[in-house]
């Protein structure tokens, strides 16, 4: 996706055929359990599966066409003799949902070199500060 791009609704917009929407966000969906490149983008899209417009439908096909091109990417999980050490990241905007103000965090565990879990999602609650979206966003890493 593009840096600092930013989805609103539209009620204006030409409509797109919400069926095949549904399914190709659905398929993106799918995939997301092997490519966590993806999955910050595919997030924001599924959130206007009720009145896509043509806007939208151009976001997923840039999706689509970045999947297209990277077709060999993917976890590699890597079995080790040594002692494996569980780290962990996350990271959070401030009010990047601008309909409603919401923040989205994002977190990552690694054992050792590989990836094991991921997650992007809105939080529950407004953030009045960045300071306040990471603090709530290293309590959901915590939990």
């Amino acid at each position: 996706m593009e840096a600092k791009l930013k989805f609103r609704k539209d009620p204006e917009g030409t409509p797109v055929d919400v069926t095949q929407y549904r399914r190709v966000i659905g398929c993106l969906r799918y995939l997301t359990h092997t490519r966590p490149d993806i999955s910050y983008a595919v997030g924001i899209v599924s959130r206007y599966m009720e009145k896509p417009t043509v806007v939208h439908s151009q976001a997923v096909k840039h999706i689509l066409r970045y999947v297209k091109g990277t077709v060999s990417y993917g976890l590699v999980y890597r079995w080790s003799r040594c002692n494996e050490e569980l780290v962990g990241f996350t990271d959070s905007d401030l009010a990047g949902d601008v309909d409603d103000r919401r923040s989205t965090g994002g977190m990552t565990f690694y054992l050792g070199d590989s990836l094991v879990t991921w997650t992007s999602q809105k939080q529950k609650t407004v953030a009045l500060s960045s300071c306040e979206a990471k603090f709530m966003a290293a309590t959901a890493v915590a939990c």
